[in-house]
């Protein structure tokens, strides 16, 4: 009975006993061999069922090992764009300054000439080129002194420049 003894902590096996005359000890060997056989079947389901749960654990781990790759190469991508973008957005905007300095010389160059254009029409002078240089270097200084003191240049009229002309 000493080696049927057991921890309290687990589960204790206890053979039944058979008694009476019809009893052999053939019968407590195929009862006990019986109950092995079932403990047996416990602990080989118990295995295989371990094995699948750490089966499942190296599944679950190599997947976490590739979402962390494509996080890597989607944070990798993301910071390539950005720095592209921002790149973009440095050169876009010198160009648009550029492009704005253009465009505010051209309308001052219309402007001029416009001006003196109507001053010829009105006065019908010959326009010889260095009269007309002299004129648009006059025009000129005189719209850029107005566009100084915050009067738009479309604004600035013929009367403004007529004395400038003479």
């Amino acid at each position: 009975m000493g080696s049927n003894m057991k921890n309290n902590n687990e589960p204790r096996t206890t053979w039944p006993l058979l008694q009476g005359p019809e009893c052999t000890g053939w019968q407590d060997t195929i009862a006990a061999a019986d109950i092995a056989l079932g403990e047996a079947t416990r602990i080989q389901r118990g295995v295989r069922d371990n094995l699948k749960l750490h089966q499942q654990v190296r599944e679950l781990k190599e997947q976490l090992r590739k979402a962390h790759a494509d996080l890597s190469r989607y944070r990798q991508t993301h910071a390539r764009a950005v720095t592209n973008l921002r790149q973009y957005e440095r050169e876009s905007g010198s160009q648009i300054s550029k492009l704005e300095a253009e465009i505010e010389s051209l309308l001052l160059r219309h402007r001029i000439y416009k001006l003196m254009t109507e001053h010829y029409g009105l006065t019908a002078l010959r326009l010889d080129p260095a009269t007309l240089i002299l004129h648009r270097d006059r025009v000129a200084q005189h719209v850029l002194f107005q566009k100084g003191k915050g009067v738009p240049i479309p604004e600035i009229s013929l009367g403004a420049v007529g004395s400038e002309l003479l």
